[in-house]
């Protein structure tokens, strides 16, 4: 019995993409990849990881599993990474393509979206919420009392008037085929990691209106919390300037604006606004999370 106990504990403990996803590919000899997006493989043996050009595409080791890694494409071209082990190296050609819908704008829901955020933020200042469901209503729309970061993001989304999946349905779930705007009914960070990269909507790239990941290298948990991105502002060499609304920050919501550099792999892909471009007085976070924090990835709402 006590070991029974101890296997339940266990699974309670491990990330729910974890139980739901299949286990991850072989590494492959040579992958295709559209700019942003990324695969989850098994490289089979540890060891160090270098691109012939790391502004084409990157190796970025898993925190949890060491043995699994994200083969990124970062930009069109061609790059080969290079693993090298203790006596082992293995070799995997990358070709990135152009992502054509990168200049497209968000459609009207999904600005939707970003305008209810932003007025929740407005209208609740400090003021710091419960998790129960009488005095959070996110947690409310939820249904019920958790840490309500992705049900704020959630209840943003279904406000604008996004398709949201049943929540149950993510282990299940497909790629759609299409861009348009679509989300899933699910408050826990994992859960969402798991719909949306079973939709095939997931990247390093950020748009507004797109979910954003974190994860901890203190924890080794890649699903710490979700916000949603309201604003991107592309700069030089893969830095993007990301601005976000979230849910559940010393239990309020709170905006924030940082630097997050898309083209690293070793989980420091956080930095703050210089000083000088802040904006005094503005109520918004210009520190990321934490020295520990790092994106994991975005969910694509839309593309």
């Amino acid at each position: 019995m006590k070991r029974v106990i101890a296997a339940v504990v266990l699974l309670c403990l491990l990330p729910l993409s974890a139980l739901a996803a299949k286990a991850p590919d072989k590494l492959p000899q040579e992958i295709t990849l559209p700019a942003g997006k990324f695969h989850l493989f098994d490289q089979g043996f540890t060891g160090a990881w270098e691109s012939s050009d790391p502004a084409v595409a990157g190796a970025e080791p898993d925190v949890y599993e060491k043995k699994y890694v994200r083969i990124i494409g970062f930009a069109p071209g061609e790059a080969t990474l290079t693993l090298t082990g203790k006596s082992k190296t293995a070799t995997v050609k990358v070709t990135v393509l152009p992502d054509d819908t990168a200049e497209d704008p968000a459609p009207e829901s999904i600005q939707s979206a970003i305008a209810i955020a932003l007025s929740e933020w407005e209208a609740l200042g400090e003021q710091k919420l419960p998790k129960d469901l009488k005095g959070n209503k996110y947690n409310k729309w939820w249904g019920y009392a958790v840490g309500w970061c992705g049900a704020f993001a959630g209840y943003c989304l279904d406000q604008a008037g996004i398709p949201l999946e049943p929540e149950d349905s993510a282990p299940r779930l497909k790629p759609l085929g299409t861009g348009e705007p679509h989300s899933i009914r699910a408050a826990g960070v994992p859960r969402l990691d798991t719909a949306f990269t079973n939709m095939d909507r997931v990247t390093k790239i950020p748009r507004p209106g797109y979910l954003v990941i974190y994860g901890s290298v203190k924890d080794t948990y890649g699903y710490k919390h979700v916000g949603l991105v309201t604003d991107v502002i592309p700069l030089e060499d893969g830095i993007y300037q990301v601005s976000t609304v979230e849910g559940n920050m010393s239990s309020t919501v709170r905006r924030y604006c940082y630097l997050y550099d898309s083209r690293s792999v070793d989980h420091k892909n956080l930095a703050p606004i210089p000083e000088e471009q802040q904006e005094a007085a503005s109520g918004i976070v210009y520190t990321p999370h934490g020295d520990t924090w790092y994106v994991t990835e975005f969910c694509m709402t839309w593309y």
